[in-house]
């Protein structure tokens, strides 16, 4: 039987089996803010620059990005002709990538740190199969793009100049019909610096790694004990191979150890500090700096996990 253990810390909610509970701690930091306060906007996208310990967060074609104290520091997106953007990442040279949609045709958009246009990619010698792919969601990891559509249940992966490299079919890859294929969407994307994927499907109740071969390994059952999903949504990996998956309706982020078994989760459904209201998405930096994306105008609430 687990013996589970309940603590506050900075309210934050930390439920945990005796082992995780010696070594894992998480703390509610503070909401990503500008001079005026907290920015409360609902399910942005963020993306973590690991180099230079700033944040991306994408919310109505704008893009803000903040210091490693949470403080913003500069905007831009609305001020470029380059159409209803979609997702934002960056690369280790400090690039950031935008991917957009105008007049129904996706690009990446390549700016400088300044948010000025660098260049215009669109995607390249897409294989027949893969003719339809209309991604809405992206990571650049290991000097290429990986994106994603998630109602298609596709994933491609390109080089800098847009050039095909590899694409995946997931509704063979998980054992789902063709039927599948809009009902099952991905709920969470992303990718860490082995070039593994992650993603959740809430339909499906699960979470799933695929590795750079293509072996999906998938953890994680319906329920609404501590280590089961309701309704799951943002998933990543921190520095030490944990992975956290955001449960929507619990208003929690779930922590699994490298072998993806439960370890911890924290936080807690409401509207007070440290509680998080629908939270969608979530990004993870080499300090362990987690970034949750939530509903009801709550903002991006930041959290930090130790590791003892």
């Amino acid at each position: 039987m687990r013996l589970c253990i309940t603590s506050a810390i900075l309210g934050v909610t930390l439920v945990a089996g005796p082992a995780a509970a010696q070594s894992l701690r998480a703390a509610y930091l503070y909401t990503l803010s500008d001079f005026t306060g907290s920015i409360r906007v609902d399910w942005s996208r963020v993306a973590v620059d690991r180099q230079r310990n700033e944040v991306y967060a994408l919310h109505q074609n704008t893009v803000r990005v903040f210091n490693e104290s949470g403080m913003e520091v500069y905007r831009f997106g609305d001020d470029l002709d380059i159409g209803h953007i979609v997702d934002v990442a960056v690369d280790d040279r400090g690039d950031v990538f935008l991917l957009s949609y105008r007049d129904s045709k996706a690009a990446i958009v390549r700016c400088n740190y300044r948010g000025e246009l660098q260049a215009r990619i669109t995607l390249k010698r897409l294989p027949a199969e893969f003719s339809d792919f209309v991604p809405n969601r992206m990571v650049f990891q290991q000097g290429r793009f990986f994106l994603a559509s998630s109602s298609g249940l596709k994933i491609v992966t390109a080089d800098r100049d847009g050039h095909f490299v590899e694409g995946f079919d997931l509704v063979p890859l998980l054992d789902l019909e063709e039927q599948d294929r809009g009902s099952a969407e991905l709920g969470g994307f992303s990718v860490d610096p082995a070039g593994n994927v992650l993603m959740t499907i809430p339909v499906l109740f699960r979470a799933f790694v695929m590795s750079r071969d293509g072996t999906v390994t998938a953890f994680g059952r319906a329920g609404s004990a501590p280590g089961r999903f309701n309704i799951v949504g943002g998933i990543a990996r921190d520095r030490e191979g944990n992975v956290l998956v955001v449960d929507k309706a619990k208003g929690a982020v779930l922590v699994f150890d490298p072998t993806l078994k439960f370890v911890s989760q924290f936080a807690t459904r409401g509207s007070k500090p440290g509680q998080l209201l629908t939270p969608g998405d979530l990004a993870i930096d080499d300090r362990g700096t987690v970034y949750v994306t939530q509903a009801g105008k709550r903002g991006v609430s930041v959290f930090r996990l130790t590791h003892d």
